[in-house]
């Protein structure tokens, strides 16, 4: 099976953490949604695909955006995190439009030439075989159908991870160097390998714009928990766990973090940019 690590960190301890958070990474990724549908240009899409759906914020977001003619359809390999996209597919006025499917979008078994739209928001970096993967989706877009995705730039350019990591280095060793283009948030950080990928899938038309988002963490809790919060979310969260850090080393990573951090705190929340690439690309036609 293709990206059984993947598979098994979403259904697992990942899975359940940012299943537990949804609601707030929601909050926090929502302009990026927004961004990628007013870049791509979305409007008058029928049949969508949102690839790695999560807890389906977005993909109900772009079915309302789609209008009531419009139907997506939600993919994601994370049983946690569908749990929580059907608990909120029901409740949404756009749900009856939406459909969530658990599969892993690389390999999954898609009707031929099915959607005019292929939509992702950091849901396409974790392929083990990128290249492969967006063959595999290209074989599930109309001719002339549309592929739209986010993905964050370097890690040193978004400080909402540059920032912890600083803090948790100056308690714990080094982990080993992380592989290059390796699964991960910052898979695709390069932009001519990302451009070459989508070029050897078959895709054209192929554009990779720059843009920094601003990210605001907080607004419901004090400085000290929304650090906590931050800390704790995604690869520095791992490392500390992987690292079995104790009580007095988690201490001292916050502290160091909310030194770090306060520059950014305003307002009663953190401030950062989030720099992404909005790509967009063709399937021919």
């Amino acid at each position: 099976m293709a990206n059984e690590e993947q598979i098994a960190q979403w259904n697992g301890e990942a899975g359940e953490h940012w299943a537990q958070r949804d609601a707030r990474m929601s909050e926090v990724l929502a302009p990026f949604s927004a961004a990628v549908m007013e870049h791509a240009g979305v409007d008058g899409a029928m049949a969508a695909l949102d690839i790695g759906c999560g807890g389906g914020s977005q993909t109900l977001a772009l079915a309302e955006r789609l209008g009531s003619d419009a139907c997506v359809l939600g993919v994601d390999v994370s049983g946690p995190l569908l749990a929580i996209a059907e608990a909120q597919r029901t409740a949404h006025p756009a749900g009856e439009r939406v459909r969530f499917e658990r599969g892993d979008a690389s390999a999954y078994d898609f009707s031929p030439a099915g959607f005019d739209l292929l939509f992702s928001r950091f849901g396409v970096m974790f392929f083990d075989a990128p290249a492969q993967a967006f063959r595999h989706l290209r074989g599930a877009a109309k001719p002339g159908a549309k592929l739209a995705f986010c993905c964050w730039q370097e890690l040193s350019s978004n400080p909402f991870v540059a920032v912890p990591l600083q803090a948790a280095l100056s308690v714990l060793p080094p982990p080993p160097p992380p592989t290059p283009r390796a699964p991960g948030p910052f898979a695709f950080a390069e932009h001519d390998y990302l451009a070459e990928l989508l070029d050897e899938a078959g895709w054209t038309s192929i554009d990779i714009t720059p843009r920094n988002i601003l990210m605001r963490w907080g607004g419901h809790e004090d400085f000290s928990t929304t650090v906590h919060e931050l800390v704790n979310v995604g690869p520095i969260g791992r490392m500390l766990n992987e690292a079995k850090a104790d009580d007095a080393t988690r201490d001292a990573v916050y502290d160091t973090a909310e030194e770090l951090l306060a520059p950014f705190y305003m307002n009663r929340a953190l401030h950062m940019d989030g720099a992404v690439w909005l790509v967009t690309a063709s399937n021919g036609g």
